[in-house]
């Protein structure tokens, strides 16, 4: 193998196209899986067909970018190396097509834009991990330990959930909106101090499981992956649509997941309608937000009417969701 300067200038081109065929029939298959299995498959299951659908696409377009650009394989003016006999008749072809000047410089104009559509991904990747690092760090010195209150909610889920790490929650005076996991260093939830106070015992303890759920998940690590392919990305709707319905299963699952340990679905609908209900003011609203924290009423992720639908459909329910789904 060698380095291929030829190739490597239309890689960029080679890797979004290609990456764009993929994530349509991706978006395709996933809803398709997902309508058809709409009553069998959980919430955790969706889950894992859309993240997959989600970052398969540039996987498989990523291998033969990478190849081409190092295997000895070159379509130069002058000179050209082909892999193949068909290789070669396909370049000869479109040689002929158009004038050398034409085809240069149209083939420059497009290998451009793949480029600059490309660095503006990535720019857009480093926005998003800088903001992330600048509200965890931002936070940090106005997080305050657990009050007694906090504390023995934590105690009453860790007896149901022996994964949780209560040193993961802290309080902060910020609006109940802003109630998050996030961090890219130290992944912690951040809950309001108004509504730890204000919360009943049941909405508390329906609130802390539904986030030691994300927590268990690591979907805040999952959630940095798509917020980063949705930034290279930009352009492509299909990858918006999948992204926007990850987050949304994402918060309908761990709502199951608070049910499966609280058995409670009222209590947890009745903390997303209180969350939800407290004006934010004057105040940066709830989508300035990083796309990396999952923060507990964010419209953008799930609106609060179809979390709440779902957990009073499943108060109507004789049966609640098994830990199993979570």
């Amino acid at each position: 193998m060698v380095i291929n300067p030829p190739l490597i200038l239309v890689s960029a081109l080679f890797f979004l196209a290609l990456s764009s065929v993929l994530y349509v029939a991706a978006w395709l298959v996933a809803t398709a899986i997902l309508r058809v299995g709409r009553r069998r498959i959980s919430h955790s299951g969706a889950k894992r067909v859309l993240i997959t659908a989600l970052t398969l696409p540039p996987i498989l377009a990523g291998v033969p970018t990478v190849g081409g650009a190092t295997f000895k394989h070159s379509h130069a003016l002058l000179s050209s190396e082909h892999h193949s006999m068909l290789c070669q008749q396909m370049f000869s072809h479109f040689s002929e097509m158009t004038s050398v000047y034409g085809s240069v410089l149209a083939g420059a104009v497009v290998n451009g834009i793949a480029w600059l559509l490309a660095f503006t991904g990535c720019a857009l990747i480093i926005r998003l991990a800088v903001t992330t690092i600048h509200l965890e760090r931002g936070l940090a010195p106005y997080l305050l330990a657990p009050s007694p209150k906090l504390a023995e909610a934590l105690r009453s889920v860790s007896e149901r959930m022996p994964h949780l790490a209560s040193a993961q929650f802290y309080e902060c005076a910020i609006p109940a909106e802003y109630s998050s996991v996030f961090g890219l260093w130290r992944v912690r939830c951040v809950l309001s101090r108004d509504f730890v106070q204000g919360a009943t015992d049941d909405e508390l303890v329906a609130v802390v499981a539904h986030e030691a759920a994300h927590l268990r998940a690591r979907d805040v690590w999952a959630t940095l992956i798509v917020g980063m392919l949705n930034c290279l990305f930009f352009t492509l709707r299909p990858v918006r649509l999948l992204g926007r319905r990850w987050r949304e299963v994402t918060e309908l699952a761990c709502d199951d997941a608070a049910v499966s340990v609280t058995r409670n679905p009222l209590a947890m609908a009745s903390a997303i309608l209180r969350i939800s209900g407290v004006p934010v003011g004057a105040r940066l609203p709830i989508r300035m937000l990083p796309a990396t924290a999952l923060a507990f009423a964010d419209e953008g992720a799930c609106a609060p009417s179809i979390r709440v639908e779902h957990l009073i459909s499943q108060a109507a329910s004789t049966s609640l969701p098994a830990a199993k789904d979570s």
